[in-house]
């Protein structure tokens, strides 16, 4: 989005309505902000009330110019007076409660706000993108599948429809019910399909729905078919790198190639691009961070454990703690468990010294039971 987006002339001319910040979470001194303001899933745009401190409108995931344009400006209504209408005070509601993460509440005000508004109402299609990523958030997938298969023949075909797609498939893939999980995904597959070739949604959009059709044709013992939609992921990962403007937007490319590579059994493809973006951005953890990654998964560990620890040099804050994690990862593999120790260690101290909102819980726990595998002497 910084690439793409954020550039964009519509939100230039936004510019003396509000104050633009943007936070990087692995910096120490933005841990506060994080504290006060808890972020779950990355990119997050929060619309923040400068005199109360509160947040009027939370928005997990990524949007376009147009969309992102069109929630500033809804923020900026939740903010005032006199909404008119009983839809616009049921999404105000919905956003503040978003804003709260009271994520479970806030669905049903944003499936009243969609019911109230009623035909042609023109916060429906955000309200219905919204009430599914909020089902998400409040980690129900039945619900959040449910909910998807309901919105999905509202909205017409583009951003929202891709999100909600994708956001539906990603809650089905997690439904612990066979049969409840097989259901949504029949439901839920075609649609995302559809979706996957729209004309207008961002590329992380679409590289999101390649990898879940990826997943679901796997989840449904599709082995041929999920390697069909792996292969269509990687050319178009492929083709929009070779698009990119700058090395850095080319990088935004790199995670997404690396699992496209790896579940195509062919880690070494993603290679190339990886050790480019390291060239061409030297001060930057994160390619080195995705070499580990692959070199682990090319049964190199000794440059495995090379690259973790150049991106140790460089990482910052709850990052440090996969990267420590891949390096206890190396490390094992070289049968050096004293050491590998030592990393997983070193990995819940850097955890454990972050505010509670910034810390990475699943590398935590990722770090916690690696060290339990490992005999003390």
């Amino acid at each position: 989005m910084r690439a793409y987006v954020f550039p964009d002339a519509r939100l230039a001319k936004l510019a003396g309505r509000f104050a633009w910040l943007e936070i990087d979470n692995e910096k120490p001194h933005n841990a506060s902000f994080l504290e006060k303001y808890p972020v779950e899933v990355w990119p997050t745009l929060l619309v923040i009330d400068a005199a109360s401190e509160t947040v009027a409108l939370r928005w997990a995931g990524t949007a376009t110019a147009a969309q992102v344009e069109k929630l500033v400006l809804d923020g900026e209504r939740a903010l005032g007076a006199g909404r008119v209408t009983a839809a616009e005070e049921a999404l105000a509601r919905a956003d503040r409660l978003s804003g709260e993460r009271r994520h479970a509440e806030s669905a049903v005000a944003y499936a009243e706000a969609v019911r109230k508004g009623g035909r042609g109402w023109p916060g429906a299609e955000r309200a219905a993108e919204s009430r599914v990523q909020a089902l998400s958030l409040a980690g129900d997938p039945v619900a959040c599948a449910d909910a998807a298969r309901e919105v999905l023949p509202a909205l017409g075909h583009g951003p929202a429809a891709a999100r909600a797609s994708a956001q539906g498939l990603s809650c089905a893939l997690e439904i612990e019910d066979e049969a409840g999980r097989e259901a949504a995904l029949s439901a839920l597959e075609p649609r995302a399909r559809q979706e996957v070739g729209s004309k207008g949604i961002l590329a992380d959009d679409r590289s999101w729905l390649y990898d879940v059709l990826s997943q679901t044709r796997a989840a449904r013992g599709d082995e041929a078919g999920a390697r069909a939609a792996s292969q269509r992921w990687m050319a178009f990962l492929e083709d929009e790198a070779r698009r990119a403007p700058t090395p850095a937007a080319r990088s935004a490319f790199d995670g997404p190639r690396v699992s496209a590579a790896i579940r195509l059994g062919d880690p070494a493809r993603a290679l190339p691009a990886v050790l480019a973006s390291e060239r061409e951005l030297p001060q930057d953890y994160v390619p080195p961070t995705h070499l580990a990654v692959l070199y682990l998964e090319l049964d190199r560990p000794a440059e495995a454990l090379t690259a973790s620890r150049r991106a140790l040099s460089l990482a910052r804050g709850p990052r440090r703690v996969r990267v420590h994690v891949l390096e206890a990862q190396a490390l094992l593999a070289l049968e050096r468990p004293g050491e590998a120790r030592a990393a997983l260690e070193a990995a819940l101290g850097d955890g454990e010294a972050l505010p509670e909102a910034a810390r990475p819980e699943g590398w935590l726990g990722r770090a916690g039971e690696m060290l339990e595998t490992i005999p003390t002497k």
